[in-house]
C-alpha cells in the first residue's frame, strides 16, 4: 500500500504549499510577517507574499513534494509541500495566503480563521467561512507529475511487471527504480542524443559495471494494466533487459 499524502505529518510537521486549479503559478520565497489579528484587508495583503518560492529542502520519504486534488464543484489543487515553517500558502484569486497549522484531532489541518485545508490521507476538505465544505480527493498520477515538475524532471516513464518508473532530469541525471521501487539506479552523467525520429531522444548513462539506455518518443502509448493514454513511448535498456513503457514530457 502506498504512503498517504501525509504519512509523515505526525512525525515532522510539515509546510504545504497549495495551488488553486487554472492559471495559478507556483514558486515560494521566505515566508511574509504574520498580519496581527484584526489588521485591516490592505494589511493582509501587505503581508502576503506576490510569489512562493519553492524550497529545496527535500520532503520526508514516501512524501511528495508536489500534490493535485480534484474536488466536488470541479475544482483542483495543486499543493507542493515546504518544510521551513509549519505553515501553508494557498494561491487563491485574490493572491497567495498562507494559513498556520493548527491543533486537529487527526491528519493535518491549516486556518487563517476564514479558509481551512484539513488533509486526512488521499482525502481532504476545503473550508471557506460563510460557504458549505468542499471534499476533495488526491488525483495520484497527477501528483506524480506535479512532484516530478517540482524537482526539474524532464521526461517520467512507468511500465509493468516487474513495476517501474524512469525519470530524466534534472540536469544529466537518470533514476531507474523497478521492482515496485524495491531496486533504485541513480546515474548523474546521461548523454542526450537524437532517436530514430526527429521527435525521440535517448539518454545514456553509466556507473561502474552498470549501464542503462532510455529512449523517448512522441508515440500514442496505453497503459497495458489501467489502459489509460500517455503522449510518449519509453523504451529502458538496463541489466540485459528491455523494458516498454508509457511516458509524459514534463514542460
Amino acid at each position: 500500500m502506498r504512503p498517504s499524502a501525509f504519512a509523515a505529518t505526525a512525525a515532522s510537521p510539515l509546510l504545504v504549499t497549495l495551488f488553486a486549479v487554472t492559471g495559478c503559478q507556483r514558486g515560494e520565497d521566505a515566508p511574509p510577517a504574520t498580519p496581527a489579528p484584526g489588521a485591516s484587508a490592505a494589511q493582509q495583503r501587505a503581508a502576503a507574499p506576490a510569489a512562493i518560492e519553492p524550497t529545496d529542502l527535500p520532503p520526508p520519504e514516501g512524501v511528495l513534494r508536489a500534490y493535485v486534488w480534484d474536488c466536488d464543484g470541479g475544482l483542483t489543487l495543486r499543493m507542493t509541500n515546504l518544510y521551513r515553517e509549519d505553515a501553508i500558502a494557498l494561491e487563491m484569486h485574490e493572491g497567495a495566503r498562507r494559513l498556520p497549522r493548527v491543533a486537529s484531532a487527526s491528519g493535518a489541518k491549516y486556518s487563517d480563521g476564514s479558509l481551512t485545508f484539513w488533509i486526512r490521507g488521499d482525502s481532504a476538505i476545503l473550508e471557506r467561512q460563510g460557504a458549505a465544505p468542499v471534499d476533495c480527493r488526491e488525483s495520484r498520477q497527477a501528483s506524480l507529475l506535479a512532484d516530478a515538475r517540482a524537482r526539474g524532471v524532464r521526461y517520467r516513464g512507468h511500465g509493468n511487471e516487474p513495476g517501474w518508473t524512469v525519470e530524466i532530469g534534472p540536469g544529466a541525471r537518470v533514476e531507474f527504480v523497478t521492482g515496485y521501487g524495491a531496486d533504485r539506479h541513480v546515474f548523474d552523467a546521461a548523454t542526450e542524443s537524437g532517436g530514430e525520429t526527429a521527435d525521440a531522444r535517448v539518454f545514456r548513462a553509466g556507473r561502474g559495471d552498470q549501464g542503462i539506455e532510455v529512449s523517448v518518443s512522441t508515440a500514442a502509448c496505453a497503459d497495458d494494466m489501467s489502459g489509460e493514454q500517455f503522449g510518449q513511448l519509453v523504451i529502458v535498456e538496463f541489466g540485459g533487459r528491455t523494458l516498454r513503457g508509457c511516458g509524459t514530457a514534463i514542460p
